[in-house]
């Protein structure tokens, strides 16, 4: 369960490099991973912290699965690790990098790039706007705003997206992922699947 200023929880997986643990009031409670080009914060649980901190080295390459959700008022992108795999057996760890300064202020941004990284296709045929295509459009924009996601997102009016028999409906790309009978209320959940993807992609 999330609070009403939180979105609905999303479960993550990715690879990354550990970095160090994160302090806060003295104790360790989050690791930074290197995803990409992108420094991840990711909160550990208190069974998974005290065995990783006797095993894990700066440097090692890991897997994390985990739950993600997104803080509204914050315009941030909490994660919480629920396992971690060690990969050194499959790749070799990279050199260590330096100690990470301890404490280090709560991570309030979410990482993400600047530039879009997921685009939704929106069908503007006559049936989807006879059946609502239009007003979707619109509040699917608002919807994103709402998030602060727009620098990520972008929506484009499409032509015949194939569903005439189930319209409205939208493609979320990359992934080719089709949503037939879209309704205002269930945006939100679109939404949702579409900060997952977010999170995969950055």
């Amino acid at each position: 369960m999330v609070s009403s200023a939180t979105g609905s929880p999303m479960k993550f997986d990715f690879e990354g490099q550990f970095l160090g643990f994160v302090s806060d009031d003295g104790r360790l409670k989050y690791m930074r991973l290197k995803v990409l080009s992108e420094d991840v914060y990711v909160k550990l649980p208190q069974a998974l912290r005290l065995t990783l901190e006797k095993v894990l080295q700066p440097g090692e390459p890991i897997w994390v699965t985990g739950i993600g959700s997104l803080d509204r008022h914050a315009h941030a992108l909490k994660l919480k690790a629920t396992q971690i795999i060690r990969l050194t057996e499959r790749n070799p760890p990279a050199p260590p990098v330096d100690p990470l300064p301890l404490p280090l202020p709560h991570p309030t941004k979410s990482n993400l790039k600047s530039k879009p990284k997921v685009k939704v296709l929106v069908c503007q045929k006559s049936g989807c706007l006879k059946r609502g295509g239009k007003g979707l459009y619109e509040a699917l924009g608002q919807e994103i705003c709402d998030r602060s996601l727009e620098q990520h997102v972008t929506i484009e009016r499409t032509g015949c997206l194939k569903c005439c028999s189930a319209a409205p409906g939208l493609t979320i790309m990359p992934g080719n992922h089709r949503y037939k009978n879209v309704r205002l209320k269930t945006l939100p959940q679109i939404v949702d699947a579409i900060a997952q993807q977010l999170v995969v992609l950055s």
